[in-house]
């Protein structure tokens, strides 16, 4: 009598356990077939069941049905904003239990990359929409979905920059640089982020600091470090700066690029003439020495001029005419400088600008209305 009734707890064990396996099978079958409220009903009962809920595959099987919910145009509307959640849990939990080598574990990757995919085209168009908030939360449950990939982080970034939330914006920068992604735009963006919000002189700096560390021959944070020391009276520290900088590093031409700023705005024109000259030495190329020389003479013409267009008839008809003449020689001196820098950046607006004015003054009409068509053109 004992024998018979073991054997019956047995059987009745057995028909619980393959009961609820049918759950997860019919789950499968009903999500194959595409009746995907009804593997999502199976799967649900499954994974509240002790039998079952703790296997891999009912884990994988509900992630993989809540997946495949989303964006279908009938059962589609049986998810909701936590639905990605639950498909990221799943996953993970069928990983705990399998192991990311075992049957189910190592098809989870390809399936969170999708589930990235999935969210970050609904944040594309929550952004395109200009609904901040939404793309923003979908942004960043992207990058939940996967910590090492920078992008959907990045466009988070983008979103709360449109939205003019600067703090939440810097926030993401600072996860893209924690993640290892310290490109220059990034630092850049921050730097001008921090400069419109209420960050400290003390605060840009140290991200300046940090940036030139990873692009010690970024021009740009160069020149915003350079405002800093000069804002805060510190232009001796910041010379010293570059000197060692170009000490270590001398055919660099991006520092006597900068230094040539430095001592323009120190009023030492001969010495800011003299490094932007290095710069062209050491880079033929240098965009920013031939513009800003061009700009140094051509300023230095419109100072002269300007006295003459000061002086009284009396006082112009004796010295007016030596005036406009020597005005006119710096014009003529700036003029292979913005040349020069138009043939290295052939679409800059401000050197075309300059260039008409510095034409119109020389009375070369034909050139001045050829740079106007190239104004007009790239408008």
């Amino acid at each position: 009598m004992k024998k018979v009734l073991l054997t019956a707890l047995a059987a009745a064990s057995i028909t619980v356990a393959s009961a609820q396996n049918s759950a997860v099978n019919s789950a499968i079958l009903n999500h194959k077939n595409g009746t995907l409220d009804k593997a999502q009903a199976d799967i649900d009962q499954a994974i509240e069941h002790k039998k079952t809920k703790e296997k891999a595959k009912t884990w994988f099987y509900r992630g993989v049905i809540y997946q495949d919910m989303i964006g279908n145009p009938i059962y589609g509307k049986l998810t909701n904003d936590q639905t990605p959640l639950v498909v990221l849990e799943s996953f993970d939990k069928a990983v705990e239990l399998d192991g990311k080598d075992g049957e189910f574990g190592k098809q989870v990757p390809e399936r969170k990359q999708m589930l990235y995919g999935q969210v970050l085209n609904q944040a594309v168009e929550f952004h395109n929409q200009q609904d901040w908030d939404n793309a923003i939360e979908k942004y960043e449950l992207a990058h939940k979905v996967s910590p090492t990939d920078t992008t959907a982080v990045l466009y988070a970034a983008y979103a709360s920059t449109a939205d003019q939330n600067y703090p939440q914006a810097i926030k993401f920068y600072d996860t893209l640089l924690d993640m290892g992604h310290k490109t220059e735009d990034v630092y850049k963006a921050k730097v001008q982020l921090m400069q419109a919000s209420e960050a400290t002189d003390e605060e840009v700096m140290k991200t300046l600091s940090a940036g030139l560390k990873e692009h010690p021959n970024s021009v740009y944070l160069m020149q915003e470090e350079l405002k800093y020391y000069l804002k805060n009276d510190r232009a001796d520290e910041a010379m010293a700066k570059l000197d060692n900088a170009i000490a270590a590093d001398p055919k660099n031409a991006s520092l006597y690029a900068v230094k040539g700023n430095l001592l323009e705005r120190k009023n030492d024109l001969k010495g800011a003439t003299e490094a932007y000259k290095k710069a062209i030495e050491a880079d033929p190329n240098n965009f920013d020495a031939y513009y800003n020389l061009g700009v140094m003479k051509y300023n230095e013409g419109t100072e002269v001029n300007n006295k003459a267009a000061k002086m009284d008839y009396a006082t112009y008809q004796k010295k007016g005419k030596a005036l406009e003449a020597e005005a006119k020689k710096y014009y003529e001196e700036s003029l292979p400088y913005f040349e020069k820098a138009l043939e290295i950046q052939p679409k800059d607006q401000a050197t075309m600008q300059n260039l008409l004015k510095v034409y119109t003054r020389l009375n070369r009409k034909a050139d001045a209305d050829r740079i106007n068509k190239m104004l007009s053109s790239n408008e």
